[in-house]
C-alpha cells in the first residue's frame, strides 16, 4: 500500500514537473514569437495607407534603392532624406492607379508586363531577361519593382480607355494643326525632357516647389535625368524618361517657352511654375522647324558637281566649298547654272527631275523645300564631292492620310496627357490617404 502510494506520488510529481516545464517552454516560445513579430513589424512598418491598401517601410526602402541605382545618385542619408517624400508620393500614385484599373476591371497580362520590363532593361543596358538577377544582385525587391511596372501599364490602359470613349479629334482640329505647323515653318523647335510635379488641389504650394527643387539639385549634381523623370514625374512623358519630343514655343506654357529659349543644349532649368504644376526642363537640341514633309512635291533641280578625291582632307574640302560658292553666287537662273556646269565640264552636273521629294535624302529635302526658286544653295558636301543646287520649279505637295493620322495621334496624346493629370488629381482628392512618415 505504502509502495503504491509512493509510486502515485512520484507519478504526480513527475507530471507536475513536466507541466511546469511545458508552461515555461510555451511562455518562452510566445515571447520569442512576440519578439519576432515585433521585429517584423519594425521592418515592415506601415508608411502610408491608400484606401484599403498599405505601403510598408520595406516597399519604401526597395523603391529608394532602385531609384538610387538607376539615377546614379549617391547612396547616403542626405540624398535618401531628400528624395524620400517624392518616393512615397510615387508609391501612393501607383496604388491609386492600380485601384482605378481594378474598378474598371482592367488587367495587365504577363506579356504586357514582360514588355514593360524589357523596356526598362533596354533603357538601363541590362541584358534582356536578366532583370530578376539584376535586382537580386543589387538587393532590390522584385515584387516592389513589379508593382511599379504593373501600375504604369495598368494606368496607360486606363487612360487609353478613357480617351477612346470621351475624346474625339475632329477634321477641323487636324486642319488647324496643319495650318499651324505650316505657319511655324522655319521657327525654332526644341527637343526637351521634363519632370512635372502637379499642384495639390490645383493651387501652388511650398511643398510641391520644395520637392521640385530637390529633384532639380539632384539632376544638376549629375543624377540621371531620365531615371529621375521615370521615378518622380507625373506627366505622360514619364514612361519615356520625360522625353517630350520636338516642341515649338507655341506648344508650351509661355513661362516654359521663355525658359526653354534661354537654355543651352544639355542645360537644366530651375523649377518653372506652369498653369498646373512645376516643371524641370532639360534641353537636348535646337533646330528650325521643317514644317510638314508633304508627299508628291515635284521638283526640277539644276546641279553643279565639284569632285573631290577620296584622300581629300578637311582643309582641301573647305577650299573646294569656297571655290564652289564663288562660282555659283552670281548665278540667277537655272539656264546660267546649266551653262556654268557645261563650262566646267563636270560630268555629274545637269538637270534632275524629282517626282517625289520624299525620295531625296532628308538633308537635301530640307534644303530644296525651302530655298527660293532660281537661287543657288550653299555648297553641300556629299560622299564624292561638293554640290550646289538650284530649284527651277517646285509643285505644291499634298497632305497624305498618313500625315493626317500622325497629327491625329499627336493631338490624342496631348488630350490624353491633360486627362491623365486631371484624373489622378481627382482620384487622389477622393481617396483616403494617411502618411505615417
Amino acid at each position: 500500500m505504502i509502495i503504491r502510494e509512493s509510486v502515485k506520488l512520484n507519478q504526480f510529481l513527475f507530471y507536475k514537473i513536466i507541466l511546469f516545464i511545458s508552461i515555461i517552454i510555451i511562455g518562452l516560445l510566445a515571447l520569442s514569437e512576440a519578439k519576432s513579430q515585433g521585429a517584423l513589424k519594425s521592418r515592415q512598418g506601415i508608411v502610408a495607407i491608400v484606401n484599403s491598401d498599405i505601403i510598408t517601410r520595406f516597399d519604401l526602402i526597395s523603391r529608394i534603392n532602385f531609384i538610387l541605382f538607376l539615377s546614379k545618385l549617391s547612396n547616403n542619408e542626405r540624398v535618401i532624406k531628400r528624395i524620400r517624400p517624392q518616393v512615397i508620393t510615387g508609391l501612393i500614385n501607383d496604388k491609386l492607379k492600380l485601384q482605378a484599373a481594378r474598378e474598371l476591371k482592367i488587367k495587365v497580362s504577363e506579356n504586357e508586363l514582360a514588355t514593360a520590363i524589357n523596356e526598362v532593361e533596354k533603357n538601363n543596358r541590362i541584358p534582356k531577361g536578366q532583370m530578376v538577377e539584376f535586382l537580386k544582385k543589387n538587393r532590390i525587391n522584385y515584387q516592389t519593382f513589379k508593382l511599379q511596372m504593373e501600375a504604369q501599364v495598368a494606368w496607360r490602359k486606363v487612360i487609353l480607355k478613357k480617351v477612346r470613349s470621351s475624346v474625339k479629334i475632329s477634321r477641323d482640329s487636324i486642319n488647324e494643326t496643319i495650318e499651324e505647323i505650316k505657319a511655324n515653318k522655319g521657327k525654332p523647335e526644341f527637343l526637351i525632357s521634363e519632370i512635372f510635379l502637379p499642384f495639390n488641389n490645383k493651387e501652388p504650394n511650398k511643398l510641391v516647389y520644395q520637392n521640385a527643387m530637390k529633384l532639380f539639385l539632384e539632376a544638376k549634381k549629375g543624377g540621371n535625368f531620365a531615371a529621375l523623370a521615370r521615378s518622380f514625374s507625373q506627366s505622360a512623358s514619364a514612361a519615356n524618361g520625360g522625353n517630350s519630343g520636338w516642341l515649338r514655343a507655341g506648344q508650351v506654357d509661355k513661362n516654359l517657352a521663355k525658359i526653354i529659349a534661354q537654355l543651352a543644349p544639355n542645360g537644366i532649368s530651375n523649377p518653372v511654375k506652369g498653369e498646373d504644376g512645376y516643371y524641370i526642363i532639360k534641353l537636348h537640341k535646337k533646330r528650325k522647324s521643317a514644317g510638314l514633309t508633304e508627299s508628291k512635291v515635284k521638283l526640277t533641280i539644276e546641279q553643279i558637281f565639284f569632285p573631290t578625291h577620296s584622300a581629300s582632307n578637311k582643309p582641301t574640302i573647305e577650299k573646294i566649298k569656297k571655290k564652289a560658292k564663288q562660282i555659283t553666287a552670281s548665278l540667277e537662273t537655272c539656264n546660267s547654272m546649266s551653262e556654268k556646269g557645261q563650262e566646267l565640264d563636270s560630268k555629274n552636273s545637269g538637270r534632275i527631275e524629282v517626282d517625289d521629294i520624299s525620295k531625296l535624302p532628308r538633308s537635301i529635302q530640307n534644303i530644296v523645300i525651302d530655298i527660293p526658286l532660281n537661287k543657288a544653295s550653299e555648297p553641300i558636301v556629299v560622299s564624292s564631292g561638293v554640290i550646289v543646287l538650284m530649284v527651277c520649279n517646285r509643285s505644291d505637295g499634298q497632305i497624305t492620310n498618313q500625315t493626317r493620322n500622325q497629327i491625329r495621334g499627336m493631338l490624342l496624346m496631348k488630350r490624353a496627357e491633360l486627362l491623365e493629370r486631371s484624373m489622378l488629381r481627382d482620384i487622389k482628392r477622393a481617396a483616403f490617404l494617411e502618411i505615417r512618415g
